[in-house]
């Protein structure tokens, strides 16, 4: 039964993984008539040692969650077993002890490990009628057979919430019953299941299956040596299909997703359309990297004759848009890309994988502007972030360039987390540089953002709450600002990071990794909180840097530095906080001065956005989304774009592959859609959205940065 009760203590974020899933999994699965007279605490420690028992049976039998629960006969009578199960085989008999602590210290006594073996005893001598009603007739009766059968095979699974070692006392004891069974031969044996078991059954569950393919190859070379590898030459349409079969699930070790629509990627798309029989000597090729290859022979084992290669456990490491654009071209002309070849190398790693990896995947990626965020993929703390966000949030968390950021309440990406944690940082100096440029966060050595923001896992509970103050904040200082005028309200765009630390500190976070603790009092405070920092920031900037540049004052660590001591003091002291000055507050509305430039040609002239930087439409009224759901609906890529740095055609639109304006997309968009009640001016840059900003909003950033904030939104 229970190994400990939880009291105040904070659990380990692991047994928080496997107590969700325990009773997520296992609720309704297990008898819970007998636990009424307990209270919820007594009730639920009692029902998670039983789920406990049913995830040790499903692990060692491979049965379901339903057939697992049933094999649960902990309670009265249940002579110190607390699940029973029979294998497949029908000559293994599995008989479970369980231990569940809260606090991750589960144990197996003496007195326990004593009362499994009398039960094994009562099991041993058929003594069924010693048992409670759970160990009903059905697995009586498989058990009975199994005792008949003269391959049979008895073992004791002790099963704890904790490290999964047993006392120099407990195991004497259970060796010398294992002796005195085994005179004949094996028939007594016992297992220990730990947290690490438990944890590690829970993220195979979630894990996708391997993907398995094969492939025929020409012109082959193969090596041996440090692991089995072969390069040669492949039917491009045979490419194509694995990404017809497994999409996405095919750079599960890439560095990055397929980037989608960009301009290189159109290339290669347009050269197997258009010159098929040359995309061989155009194209450098892809990397796959699996566990294990089978080759299976069609001629003689000769270079010069073809061999089908049957690759089990694949990931394409290195070619992610040249497979992604084989699947398109495939898609839009298929006898053409029939006469395109692509040369292929595989790499066989086995039990090697996880040293070698890594290593390959960041020396082969060096075309389509690979960056220092790309190769944070290869960091496994990554993968464990977006595990957790998975299995202890269920949110989604991004952390590979070219996925799709999910939406705010689901979810965020690296980016996000970065950027939040910098911001939660103990001193300014990471909320400066991620100010100067978010690709600083990505820096390695010594005194690099990356190691101190994720060289210790924070945890995906700390990384997603510190999100939600990362964003509470932002959205408080876009209320203040709509109230303030010239350089104050510059202060509350630029010196957002900066505000976003000093809230940091002064909230209270003592709770923030605890998952019992409510998150809401914390959340409701920062409009207030942000409000007041704000007001001490302009005033201490104004103090000591009245006349300078606000992007370099923000973007300096030092000055940050020097501005986070003074706020901080005056904040927690409770000093009155100081009154704005008339001018900067709004003055009344005055005609509007003639507009400045169009949105789009400010963001090429500032070179804000790179080629391929991905862009999705965002309707502007209820209407127009309900106009254009369903035809969106139907085919996603509609909904689309990439940018492209040219002061006319700046998108590149998914659906067709061809260029528009801004607005010229979106009028060719409604046309498709039919969309009859369609405005008659089209302001197209206020509907492409990054899905923080639209266009018009990132020109205004840019106009911003020039002390003039009116743009065009043409």
């Amino acid at each position: 039964m229970n190994g400990g009760a939880s009291g105040n203590r904070r659990p380990p974020v692991r047994v928080g993984h496997v107590r969700q899933a325990l009773l997520r999994d296992y609720r309704g699965l297990i008898h819970e008539d007998d636990l009424k007279g307990y209270d919820q605490h007594g009730r639920e420690q009692r029902f998670l040692s039983r789920a406990l028992t049913a995830a040790a049976i499903r692990l060692v039998t491979g049965c379901d969650h339903a057939a697992a629960g049933q094999a649960v006969i902990d309670g009265e009578l249940d002579q110190g077993i607390d699940g029973v199960a029979v294998s497949d085989n029908s000559r293994d008999v599995w008989l479970v002890q369980a231990k569940w602590s809260d606090r991750g210290t589960g144990k197996l006594d003496l007195d326990a490990a004593r009362a499994l073996t009398n039960g094994f005893r009562l099991i041993e001598q058929h003594s069924f009628d010693r048992f409670n009603d759970r160990l009903d007739d059905v697995i009586a009766a498989r058990v009975n057979a199994a005792l008949s059968d003269p391959r049979l095979r008895v073992i004791m699974v002790i099963a704890v919430m904790g490290p999964g070692v047993l006392s120099d006392e407990v195991t004497a004891h259970l060796e010398d019953v294992r002796k005195d069974f085994n005179d004949l031969g094996p028939l007594l044996e016992y297992r220990v299941l730990g947290a690490e078991d438990f944890h590690r059954q829970l993220r195979e569950d979630y894990a996708p299956d391997p993907i398995d393919v094969s492939l025929r190859m020409s012109s082959w070379i193969k090596r041996d040596t440090p692991f089995e590898a072969w390069q040669g030459t492949v039917a491009a349409d045979e490419i194509g299909q694995w990404y017809a079969e497994h999409e996405g699930r095919l750079y599960g070790e890439n560095v990055r997703s397929s980037l989608g629509l960009t301009r290189i990627n159109r290339g290669i798309k347009q050269t197997l359309l258009k010159e098929p029989e040359n995309f061989w000597y155009f194209n450098n090729g892809i990397t796959v990297l699996c566990d294990e290859i089978k080759p299976e022979w069609l001629g003689r084992r000769h270079p010069n004759e073809p061999v089908r290669l049957h690759l089990k456990g694949v990931s394409v490491v290195n070619g992610a848009q040249t497979v992604t654009a084989i699947h398109d071209a495939l898609r839009e002309n298929p006898d053409t890309v029939m006469d395109a070849d692509v040369t292929v190398r595989v790499f066989s790693l086995g039990d090697r994988r996880a040293d070698y990896a890594p290593r390959i995947t960041e020396t082969t990626n060096t075309q389509n502007d690979v960056s220092e965020r790309d190769f944070i993929a290869l960091d496994p703390t990554q993968a464990l972030i977006q595990e957790e966000f998975r299995l202890f949030l269920d949110k989604r968390y991004v952390f590979k360039r070219g996925e799709a950021d999910p939406s705010p309440d689901t979810g965020c990406s690296v980016v996000q987390a970065a950027t939040a944690l910098a911001c939660a940082y103990r001193s300014p100096e990471l909320a400066a540089r991620a100010k100067t440029d978010t690709d600083l966060l990505w820096e390695r050595g010594p005194k690099g953002a990356y190691p101190r923001l994720f060289g210790e896992n924070p945890g995906a509970l700390r990384i997603w709450r510190s999100v939600q103050v990362y964003r509470q904040v932002g959205a408080a200082l876009e209320a203040e600002r709509k109230g303030l005028h010239g350089r104050a309200a510059d202060m509350a765009r630029r010196g957002d990071l900066l505000v976003t630390h000093l809230v940091f500190q002064l909230l209270d976070l003592e709770e923030i990794d605890d998952p019992a603790a409510g998150w809401e009092p914390v959340l409701a405070r920062i409009p207030a909180l942000t409000a007041q920092v704000l007001s001490w920031v302009i005033h201490h900037a104004d103090a000591a840097f009245e006349n300078s540049f606000l992007t370099k004052t923000f973007g300096s660590e030092e000055r940050c530095k020097y501005l986070a001591g003074l706020v901080l003091a005056d904040v927690r002291r409770g000093g009155t906080v100081p009154v704005l000055p008339e001018d900067y507050r709004p003055p009344a509305r005055q005609p509007r001065r003639p507009r400045r430039p169009n949105a789009v040609p400010t963001l090429v002239s500032a070179g804000r956005l790179p080629n391929g930087y991905p862009l999705r439409y965002q309707p502007k009224s209820e209407g127009e989304r309900a106009a254009m759901a369903a035809w969106i609906a139907q085919d996603p890529r509609r909904a689309r774009a990439t940018w492209i740095n040219d002061r006319i055609k700046c998108l590149l639109w998914e659906y067709d592959e061809e260029v528009y304006s801004a607005s010229g997309l979106v009028t060719r968009m409604w046309e498709l859609a039919r969309y009859e009640n369609a405005p008659a001016a089209v302001q197209g840059p206020s509907r492409w959205s990054d899905g923080e900003k639209t266009l018009w909003e990132l020109a205004l950033d840019v106009l911003a940065d020039e002390d003039d904030p009116e743009v065009d939104d043409a």
